[in-house]
């Protein structure tokens, strides 16, 4: 690489690049390069592509096994949800500009989550148009494309590491005790109109703890949950070889608990919750001659996720019996964890919802994850035949299932009824429901297995002729990701030209022409071709710039515009009538009278169906000025997507007797920037960097075929994509009087205590024509990081802050902004933060009043639950000390102290805003580790 530069730099006569040269130095590209996929790599300071690249120092620095979490706040445009849930299922999501980008691996569509930190040698994130248009019809929401290491030449060098974590809980939510929860019920019951449930003898219970069992008071939370879960890492590394042959080899594994108790008193099963990984990488390089180059990477990933059957076999978001919702839901009063007799407590409301119970004595559940990921590449020299030209073919393969095996149990559970006469006595009526399983049963099968498989053939040119180069790529592509079950497997290909020109190391100018195709589409119409061109002026290396090139060591200015496409949010046969037993007839035959259903015709089929289409421009420029001291960099972009699939049953008359499932009509405008800014200095032994990065993000919907309204303020057109609507909340009613006198509010039946809203269009009654847009998105407007990083000799210190801003969440995504209804509870957390209405304290309210009922008119979109979910938060703070190798004489050793997600700035406060739902507890980390580089 580095003769290929010298050449561009300096011209001369003619010249072609050899294959070859491009290759020798791939393994170890500098930072001024940009790799776009494909095996495509041109130096950055000639190339138009726009492209931010992360080092393997990164991710190294990051202790979470989630590779992912490594990015917060660490480049311009790309945005890092964090993930919910223990290590198993924690993985944060990206975004680009409001999109879930396309991931590749060493240039192949893989998961983020298969890799580990030691397998990374970069990270890029391309999301110019040009770059887009590589991809065809999966590159409109950019793509993340990370690197592996390769082997180097050299004697074996070892690395080992180890790290140790403590997990804590981050503003876990705290309970009601069982005395305020019944007190509130009463409250509740009462403002209901409904009658009490707890008289004073039962209350005095509750306070007193008098009748422990009949009138508990149990913490659930504290009960089922650990204050700390703790994590346990090795890392192994490899890497070595000869002029021919080298390799890069890695041994991840990794033992992580959760928060959750299991007592381990049945010996016949083990529920304990852990996660344990074992992931090994091997890349290898063989030069096999001259002039012929293989590459092989192999992956292998064994997971072991255990814990109790109840928990691992209800675990979905929206099932009632989740862990989680059971923790929220069950107040303190409810039952106690056993009785005296050893049988579990419950009652008809909560039935087998012991959450104890639920952990401990349910059995277990195994599930087994097995991944085998391959890829190899072939490339071929073809000097001989036109200096310059070369030949590649790679392909991957991917097989991954998982199976569990479960053992399973139930338990018996009482409910002693417990009332008080009005004289005092107590009085229990006991009921056992459930059974006591004598032995298990047991289950084994698999739970998902699907293939995935990639194919790419590339033809390359690269030329050098005095002030001229042109760099150019024919290639081919196609995926295949396959799966068990009907409709769920997708087939991708692509053929597509690529060619950049350089003038003179001061203009560039590169073109794509990708034809690509989904097999989302009907067969006639699946392959649409994806244009896009970029340039680049490189004003530095013009002679006028001379006189400030001591203050300025590079500028370059660069634009793009391109389409490309995004067939992700589909789905097949959407072009095809659906027919099935909705709305069609039945008869009962035989004397069994079994029902049988016929078929009746379902939604029209899309007529003349396409994915999903963008239109895109960036423009920029990137600076480096006082001797590299300081790094600039600034893009906007404007994005016009259209065809987007929206509901056609909107616009399309009822009369015609059947839905208009989907039609191609949305379109929505994004637009906006980038920037980063880093300056980087020495003083003497003391070395500091000072890093920061924004993105700004506006956005428009110019059509989501919204039906008719018939009021302006009704029409979502206009408005930002992820707008929140609602009803405006202008006060609380405090008596019958004033519902009588106010507009009708027909969600449910009002009482005083309930919200009270605008009539936005003077009807006289509140129904949906008054919901209005409020607040902001589900996108934030801004997200930013700052990182700071310090080194004197052996120690070093680095932080790494990230935020949003411009980011709606709505209260009642966490149960505790629903208190006690549905026999719901009622949370400590919530009393300390708010004031429910009641006649007393009218005053002071900040809430509605307290019900048991659904309350459809109090629980619903509106200006009260929304709020700011704007926050920093420090993601990363690391203190290091480094020892060389000369005072120990056997390894460089490195040790370290450090802390993630250490605290938030926010508007929230009672918990994690990005994490209001009920789910396992946002975690604070604390770790140590030591590394030797042997």
């Amino acid at each position: 690489m580095k003769k290929y530069i010298l050449t561009v730099l300096l011209g001369g006569a003619f010249t072609a690049v050899s294959a070859q040269d491009i290759n020798e130095d791939r393994p170890a590209l500098p930072v001024d390069s940009i790799h776009l996929g494909y095996q495509i790599t041109l130096p950055k300071a000639v190339s138009s592509f726009s492209a931010i690249k992360l080092g393997a120092d990164v991710f190294l620095k990051s202790p979470e096994i989630d590779v992912s979490k490594a990015l917060y706040g660490r480049i311009a445009g790309l945005n890092v949800y964090q993930g919910t849930g223990s290590s198993a299922t924690n993985i944060s999501s990206l975004s680009i500009h409001g999109h879930n980008p396309l991931v590749l691996v060493d240039g192949f569509p893989r998961n983020i989550e298969d890799i580990t930190a030691a397998e990374i040698e970069s990270c890029e994130v391309l999301k110019d148009a040009a770059a887009s248009a590589l991809y065809g019809v999966r590159g409109a929401n950019g793509v993340v494309l990370i690197t592996t290491k390769r082997g180097s030449e050299g004697k074996l060098s070892v690395g080992a590491s180890y790290q140790f974590g403590v997990n804590t809980q981050f503003r876990a939510p705290e309970f009601a005790d069982s005395h305020t929860y019944a007190t509130a019920m009463n409250t509740a019951l009462r403002l209901d109109g409904l009658d009490e449930e707890y008289n004073d003898w039962a209350l005095s219970a509750f306070r007193d703890g008098t009748y422990p069992e009949e009138y508990p008071n149990v913490d659930w939370w504290k009960e089922s949950m650990n204050n700390t879960a703790l994590n346990h890492r090795l890392t192994l590394t490899f890497n070595g070889g000869s002029n021919r042959f080298r390799y890069y080899s890695v041994v991840d594994y990794m033992h992580d608990t959760s928060f959750l108790k299991s007592d381990g008193s049945d010996k016949r099963y083990n529920a304990s919750p852990t996660d344990i990984r074992l992931n090994l990488r091997s890349n290898v390089d063989v030069d096999i001659t001259s002039t012929t180059f293989f590459k092989l990477g192999l992956v292998g990933k064994l997971m072991e996720v255990n814990g109790a059957y109840a928990v691992e076999n209800n675990s979905g978001v929206n099932n009632t019996m989740n862990i989680y919702n059971v923790l929220y839901k069950t107040p303190s009063a409810a039952f106690p964890i056993r009785y005296s007799d050893g049988i579990y407590g419950g009652n008809a409301i909560y039935t087998t919802g012991n959450p104890v119970a639920m952990l401990t004595d349910t059995g277990n559940m195994r599930t087994t994850y097995g991944k085998l990921l391959a890829d190899m590449s072939l490339k071929q020299n073809l000097d001989v035949l036109l200096k310059g030209l070369s030949a590649e073919v790679s392909l991957s393969f991917d097989n991954i299932g998982s199976m569990f095996d479960a053992s399973s149990k139930e338990y018996r559970y009482k409910d002693l009824q417990p009332t008080f006469a009005d004289d005092g006595t107590l009085i229990t009526t006991p009921l056992i429901s459930g059974k006591d399983s004598e032995t298990l049963g047991h289950g084994q099968n698999f739970r998902s297995l699907f293939m995935r498989s990639a194919l790419q053939g590339k033809v390359s040119y690269a030329l050098q002729h005095k002030v001229h180069s042109l760099n150019s790529a024919l290639i081919y592509d196609q995926q295949s990701y396959t799966s068990n079950g009907r409709n769920t497997s997708s087939k991708r290909q692509s053929a597509l030209l690529t060619a950049t020109y350089t003038y003179d190391n001061r203009y560039t100018l590169s073109g794509v022409m990708n034809y690509s195709g989904t097999a989302y589409l009907p067969k006639e119409d699946r392959f649409h071709l994806y244009p896009a061109v970029s340039a680049a002026w490189i004003v530095s290396n013009e002679k006028f710039f001379g006189k400030i090139k001591k203050y300025v060591d590079y500028l370059k200015i660069f634009g793009s515009f391109g389409i490309s496409g995004n067939d992700r949010n589909m789905s097949h046969e959407l072009y095809l009538q659906a027919f099935s037993s909705a709305n069609a007839g039945n008869y009962y035959f035989t004397n069994n009278t079994n029902i049988y259903y016929g078929l009746a015709e379902g939604d029209l089929p899309v007529i003349d169906l396409t994915i999903e289409k963008s239109k895109k421009a960036t423009y920029g420029f990137e600076l480096n000025a006082l001797r590299n001291r300081l790094s600039l960099y600034c893009e906007g972009f404007f994005e016009r997507r259209s065809d987007i699939l929206v509901s056609g049953s909107n616009t399309v008359s009822g009369i015609i007797g059947i839905n208009v499932g989907q039609v191609n009509e949305g379109i929505e405008e994004y637009r906006g920037f980038d920037a980063s800014l880093v300056w980087k200095d020495k003083i003497k032994d003391f070395n500091y960097s000072i890093g920061a990065n924004v993105s700004y993000i506006d956005s428009k919907i110019i059509n989501n075929n919204q039906a008719f309204q018939q009021y302006d303020y009704l029409y979502t057109k206009g408005n930002r994509v992820g707008q929140k609507y609602g009803l405006e909340v202008i006060g609380i009613f405090q008596n019958q009087q004033e519902i009588n006198n106010s507009p009708v509010q027909t969600f449910s039946t009002c009482r005083p205590g309930d919200l009270k809203y605008k009539d936005q269009n003077g009807d006289n009654k509140i129904d949906e024509q008054d919901v209005v847009k409020m607040y902001g998105t589900n996108i934030p407007r801004f997200y930013f990081g700052f990182n700071l990083s310090a080194a004197y000799k052996g120690i070093e210190l680095s932080a790494d802050f990230q935020g949003l801003t411009g980011y709606t969440v709505s209260l009642l995504n966490s149960p505790l902004y629903k208190p006690l209804v549905n026999n719901g509870n009622i949370s400590k957390t919530f009393l300390d933060n708010e004031v429910p209405w009641t006649p007393e304290n009218a005053a002071q309210a900040t809430m509605p009043r307290l019900t048991t009922q659904s309350n459809a008119n109090n629980y619903r979109a509106n200006s009260l639950w929304f709020k700011d979910g704007s926050f920093i938060k420090l993601r990363n703070l690391q203190i290091a000390y480094n020892i060389p190798k000369r005072f120990t004489h056997f390894a460089d050793i490195k040790v370290y102290l450090q802390g993630t997600n250490l605290f938030s700035l926010d508007n929230i406060g009672f918990a994690d805003p990005e994490q209001l739902n009920a789910a396992y507890p946002t975690t604070r980390s604390f770790w140590a580790g030591l590394k030797f580089n042997f």
